[in-house]
């Protein structure tokens, strides 16, 4: 049987080939979904009602036509708060839509997995075979790759990294390249940046430290520096200007407003991967032993490896470092510094690691081991991905089992769930996808306007004043405009499940709003002097420039794509 696959398989040309790598991989995504469509449950992780308001904000803002892109709407209990503008906002316009289509929650867990895991699949696939690394082992690896934790870190607890994650490895490309050729790819590289940052700004962070000593390298061993310092300078520029949309937003609310961090870990030296994040490192089970291995060979063969092996191996050993405790956490916590603070857990060092560790399994393989183990390396990467899918499918069956016979979704640390058990199942299969986040609610407090040197803790006051403050008012939207009313029994101050930003803009009863006119709380929400009977606020976000900003964007991302692809099928023409 096999030698009839392979007879016939050799007849294929290299198109067709290509062809049924992809299908390979699209058909190993679905299987990874198995579990999960038998059992019709559904995943909720530590991070899925933050990202799920986020995409529900875009859902229902592409359904109704009401564009906001600062304040939300919908989401986030219609608190005028802003996330996503911050937070890869074209990416999670995407994620709407996608939700839109999906209809309910568990329709769109499975097609979210299953496009992580084919995109992550086809990313490493790509940058293989653009090495080149032999169609066979590309695709192991690829396949690899899906069941590692850096993909499914989105099917467990829907970590926003595994998207950054699955497109990591095209993104590494340009650092390829480079270091191949000497000579930087202005489109290339302004664009594998400018995406990652459109996806996930953290992943933006570890991309660009993994191109260092990669452009560092190629630039010291270059004989025409003059030439990569203007290129490497037209793509920054470049990059800047495909990415405007979000530093000029981050830096718009941030000149005005004193925004709350995301969770600050003050035991950074924890969480890592050879202590309580070790998941990362045994997803799949054969993960730690390739770690070893990869040590284990370079350190014997170093001699005989050529530049692309050196540093590789070089930037994966220092990743590995920084994703454990051997690096200095609990030292460097004490320090208080604001980028130690935004990565947040040293386990996050460990998504670059592993596509830099595949990376050199490859290179490893195609130029030692597959010369003289051909059959041995096959037989291993094959017996490594039926261990990774026995393990992620076995995983998903055990996270599947609570959700039908335990709490779907648990009450914890300022996560409360005010629905039965039977109806957050039900919300799940809901048409009404808002059901589910208000039977499931979190004080998660990213990016609101706190008081400058207010102490007090964030996700209690957003307990307070939001989550248990919004009963009696009721919210309708109306283009970019968020309308709250609700009747006053008396005249007097009430306070509002309302964020109120510096370029936010109020209108109570017809009356625009001074900064004498409310007062806010250590979170920014409002307290304002209603009338007795209906009460009106129209909340709304006013930066008339902005729009040119993003008219701007898109006809630069339009003019890029255009020229890349007029490049590209220009030289297929001359080929």
């Amino acid at each position: 049987m096999f030698q009839y696959i392979s007879k016939h398989y050799h007849r294929l040309s290299e198109k067709q080939k290509g062809g049924l790598a992809i299908f390979a991989i699209c058909l190993f995504a679905f299987l990874l979904l198995l579990p999960q469509l038998i059992s019709g449950g559904s995943i909720a992780g530590s991070d899925f009602l933050f990202h799920y308001n986020r995409f529900y904000e875009t859902a229902e803002q592409i359904k109704t036509g009401n564009f906001s892109y600062f304040i939300s709407l919908y989401g986030f209990n219609g608190s005028a708060r802003i996330v996503n503008a911050l937070y890869g906002p074209y990416f999670a316009y995407l994620q709407g839509a996608i939700l839109l289509l999906s209809k309910t929650w568990y329709t769109y867990q499975l097609v979210s997995r299953f496009l992580i895991a084919s995109l992550a699949g086809l990313s490493m696939y790509r940058l293989l075979r653009f090495i080149p690394v032999k169609r066979r082992t590309s695709l192991a690896i690829a396949l690899l790759f899906m069941t590692t934790f850096s993909i499914q870190y989105w099917t467990f607890r829907q970590g926003f990294n595994a998207w950054g994650a699955a497109f990591m490895p095209w993104c590494l490309i340009p650092a390829i390249d480079f270091l191949k050729t000497g000579r930087v790819k202005i489109i290339r590289l302004a664009v594998a940046v400018a995406i990652m940052t459109q996806v996930h700004m953290l992943s933006t962070l570890m991309l660009v430290l993994m191109y260092i000593p990669f452009y560092l390298y190629g630039f010291i061993k270059s004989q025409h520096k003059l030439e990569v310092f203007l290129k490497g300078t037209a793509a920054a520029l470049l990059c800047l200007l495909l990415t405007a949309n979000v530093w000029l937003a981050i830096l718009q609310v941030g000149s005005g407003n004193e925004l709350v961090q995301p969770f600050i870990n003050s035991k950074l030296y924890i969480m890592t991967v050879n202590q309580r994040s070790i998941e990362w490192l045994i997803t799949p089970y054969p993960l730690v032993a390739i770690v070893l291995y990869v040590l284990y060979f370079s350190f014997r063969h170093w001699r005989h490896y050529d530049k692309l092996l050196r540093t590789a191996t070089t930037t994966f050993f220092i990743f590995l470092v920084l994703s454990t405790s051997i690096f200095p956490w609990y030292q460097v916590n004490k320090l208080k510094l604001n980028l130690v603070n935004l990565i947040q857990f040293p386990f996050r060092f460990f998504i670059p690691t592993t596509v830099l560790l595949l990376l050199v399994l490859a290179l490893v393989i195609e130029r030692y081991l597959d010369v003289k183990y051909s059959k041995w390396v096959a037989a291993t990467l094959l017996a490594v991905n039926i261990i990774g899918f026995a393990q992620i499918s076995y995983r998903s069956t055990l996270k599947l089992w609570d959700y039908h016979n335990a709490a779907p979704i648990k009450n914890a640390t300022h996560q409360f769930v005010l629905g039965s058990d039977s109806d957050i199942r039900k919300s799940f299969h809901s048409q009404d996808l808002s059901r589910l986040l208000s039977l499931a609610i979190k004080s998660t407090p990213d990016y609101l306007p706190a008081q400058k040197g207010n102490k007090e803790n964030k996700y209690v006051l957003y307990e307070y004043y939001v989550l248990s403050n919004d009963n009696h008012f009721e919210e309708s939207q109306k283009g970019d405009k968020l309308t709250v009313t609700w009747t006053g029994d008396k005249a007097g101050r009430v306070s509002l499940p309302i964020t109120k930003y510096k370029d936010t803009q109020l209108i109570l009863n017809g009356q625009k709003l001074t900064e004498f006119d409310y007062t806010q709380t250590g979170i920014g929400t409002i307290s304002v002097n209603q009338k007795v009977g209906k009460n009106t606020l129209v909340v709304s976000y006013r930066v008339s420039w902005f729009k040119y900003v993003l008219i701007g964007n898109a006809l630069a991302w339009l003019a890029t794509l255009a020229t890349w692809l007029y490049a590209g099928f220009k030289r297929k023409k001359q080929i």
